[in-house]
Parts: structure tokens; sequence; C-alpha cells
């Protein structure tokens, strides 16, 4: 009997200290778990993305999981290069991130492209239209996107600026865009700015671009058809080229009108957008969530547009017809630049 109990004895004690090793490891590895490593990824340095970049870490850094270091951030833009943009999704998905935050439509698509398989779970924001975007996204309901997908989308009030417009000169009846047919985003836009234009009884004068350099020359032949003002939607070829618009604007001394509330800064008259920086915050609080356990089919895909309005009322003074500011108008502007 002693002969079979020793090695009895010996294995029950190898087997307790084997337990209670894996124990002490499991209670180490609750104590140092796995860092969650998010890439966030944006198209290009303009401003609005730049805005909800702050906006999404600003929240993410004030966040539990962050101060105790359990969130490892790393930062791309491929600066309005879409092979660049390509090269850096498909570095994502190899280097097998836990999550990336993509900030603008392009960013949406191409880094959706590059993860077609799900193996990345994919937030985006910063976006026009994302059913539009054609990323397998069919309706803004929880059911319909894939599950690896989520994010908040965000329609510039387009409607929104051409009525106040309309409010500071009633007279207006012709009105300019330059835009990149290619740009999903653009040519959403776009399709909102001809139906209320239709609406409201001005001619929305067209000349589509490419790219960057072909922006400015675009815009002095549009000047030169008489048009009363020019608009920049959400376009992420146009919208850098910013200066370019109020460059050729000021030449006809007409306005530029744009969704872009910060543009303002740069010259534009007109400036009725989102607040950027909390579509980021908003954005960050759903990145929190879903760390904390949120299932993506919870997730339903909303449209954040907290409005913000900001009127260059220097650049007001400097047109050639009779621009005014109603009373009405004044209540609800939330900065004016004199």
């Amino acid at each position: 009997m002693k002969r079979f109990l020793r090695p009895l004895l010996f294995l029950f004690a190898v087997s307790t200290i084997l337990l209670l090793s894996d124990l002490q490891n499991r209670k180490g590895g609750l104590r140092n778990p796995e860092k969650t490593r998010i890439a966030v990824f944006r198209f290009n340095s303009n401003q609005i993305l730049e805005e909800t970049e702050q906006g999404l870490l600003r929240v993410i850094r004030e966040s539990g999981l962050f101060k105790k270091g359990l969130i490892d951030i790393h930062r791309y833009n491929a600066e309005g290069d879409i092979s660049v943009g390509n090269t850096i999704a498909q570095n994502i998905v190899s280097e097998k991130f836990n999550m990336v935050v993509s900030i603008g439509t392009p960013a949406l698509q191409v880094m959706a492209n590059a993860n077609k398989k799900g193996d990345v779970l994919h937030v985006f924001c910063a976006v026009t239209d994302p059913v539009a975007a054609g990323v397998g996204i069919t309706g803004t309901a929880a059911s319909q996107h894939p599950a690896h997908l989520v994010g908040i989308g965000t329609f510039q009030p387009v409607e929104g600026v051409f009525k106040i417009a309309r409010q500071m000169n009633p007279a207006l009846k012709k009105v300019g865009v330059v835009w990149c047919t290619s740009e999903t985003c653009s040519d959403a836009c776009v399709k909102k700015a001809r139906n209320i234009c239709k609406e409201l009884g001005i001619q929305l004068v067209e000349m589509s671009v490419e790219s960057l350099p072909q922006v400015y020359e675009s815009a002095l032949a549009i000047c030169g058809r008489g048009v009363e003002a020019l608009w920049i939607g959400g376009d992420n070829i146009v919208e850098p080229a910013m200066g370019l618009l109020v460059k050729a604007a000021s030449l006809s001394k007409i306005p530029v009108l744009t969704n872009g509330p910060k543009h303002a800064l740069s010259g534009g008259m007109v400036n009725l957008g989102a607040n950027y920086s909390q579509v980021g915050e908003t954005a960050g609080n759903l990145v929190i969530s879903l760390l904390n356990g949120l299932n993506t089919d919870q997730v339903e895909v909303k449209n954040v547009v907290p409005e913000k309005l900001y009127i260059n009322d220097s650049i007001r003074k400097l047109m050639k017809t009779n621009w005014m500011i109603p009373e009405s108008l004044l209540a609800r502007t939330d900065s004016i630049i004199r």
C-alpha cells in the first residue's frame, strides 16, 4: 500500500503547486492585462479632421482605461494621398491592431477595403454619408452594418447655409461650386445643394475638378460666369484649397459660403457646419463603450451634427452687393469675426 501511496502524494503535491502557480499567473494577468492597441487614421490635415481627432483623443486620454495604461494609441495621416492611405490601412491590418478609428470618408473607404475580413474592429467618424460610402453599410439601424464596422455620420447642414445666404441677401440668384466628382461626400453634398437651390429659386453653377491644382483656375472661371457667391461643402480635395477659393472670390468681390465653421478664419463669410470637436468626442465615447463591452450589434449609425455658425463680418463689408445680418440670424450666430 505504501508503495502506491507515496507516488500519489507526490502527484498531488505537484498538481497543487501547478494550480497555485497558474492562479498567480491569472491574477497577474488581471493586474497587468495586455494593452489595447488603437490606430487613429485620418486622410489629410484639413481643419475639420484635425478638430475631430483632437476631440476623439481628448475623450480617450481622459478615460480610466488610458490612465491605467491599458490603451496604446498610434496616429496615422495619409496627407491626402490615396496610395499612402492604402499602405497605411494595409499595415494597420497586418500589424494586428485591436481597433482602428478612421476620420473622414476616404479614410473609411480605404480602411474598410483593407479590412474586408474584419480582422480589426473599425470605428469611423467625420463621414458625410456612411451609406453612400460603399463599405457595406445599408442603413442606419444596428442590423444594417458589418459586425466589425461601426461609427457615426456627420452630414453637413447644406440646406441651412443656403437658407442663411438667402436671409442675408434676399436677391441672391446665382451661386457657384467647384467640387471633386470622385469624392463620395462631395457628391452627396452637391445633390443636397441642387435640391435646396431649386427650392429657393437659386441657380447652382457647377464646375468639377479632380485634383487640388485645378481648384484656383476653376474658381476664377466660375466667378467669370456671374455668380454672386461661391459655396464649398464637404470635399476632401477642394477644402484644403480654401485660401485659393477666397482669393478667386475676392477678385470679383463675392463671398464664399462654407459648411466648415472655422473657415471663417480663412475668409469664408458664412460658415455653418458641425462642431467637429464634439463629433470627435462622440466617437471617443463610442470607442470607450466598445472597449468596456458594448456589442457592435447594439450600435446604430447615427447622424451627429452639433451645429455651429461663424460669420466673418469684415468680409461682408467688402462685397459688391448688399449682404445683411438680420437680428434673428445674429441671435443664433456662435461667433462674429470683425
